[in-house]
């Protein structure tokens, strides 16, 4: 998970900076160039979220899955096949409760940094096509 996490921002950290060259590298004046830079900031983002969705939905389903099996597995050498309520878990199926929790806190977590990485980058372009729009209309007033 951890690496995911470090993957995520790193690719949302460079996919940033290339679109603050990009920008700064298109002739200022140039509506068209405004709007093909805020289409391909668009798409890079849209891509980004699209992957990182997929591996997330991925790496869920293995996770479940794998919980699953080793729930049965103990289930089956224990001899635990006994119902306990959601409300009062007891024996395996309180380990296995707690398992779950300890996952979905941990994805809950890595999911927030992606979001909390993908804001920053977002204020960032925000800040830098604003300067470069104060810019280009300070330099020509008369």
């Amino acid at each position: 998970m951890s690496q995911m996490k470090i993957a995520s921002r790193l690719s949302i950290t460079a996919i940033a900076l290339a679109l603050c060259g990009a920008a700064f590298t298109a002739p200022l004046g140039a509506q068209t160039a405004q709007q093909d830079v805020h289409g391909a900031a668009k798409a890079t983002g849209r891509g980004v979220k699209s992957g990182v969705k997929s591996v997330a939905s991925g790496a869920h389903h293995v996770l479940k899955a794998t919980g699953r099996g080793i729930k049965k597995g103990l289930k089956d050498a224990t001899g635990d096949t006994a119902h306990k309520p959601k409300s009062k878990p007891g024996g395996l199926n309180k380990v296995a409760h707690d398992v779950s929790n300890t996952f979905k806190h941990a994805g809950r977590s890595a999911k927030s940094g992606v979001h909390g990485a993908a804001s920053s980058a977002h204020s960032g372009l925000t800040d830098a096509g604003k300067d470069a729009k104060s810019s280009m209309k300070d330099s020509t007033k008369p």
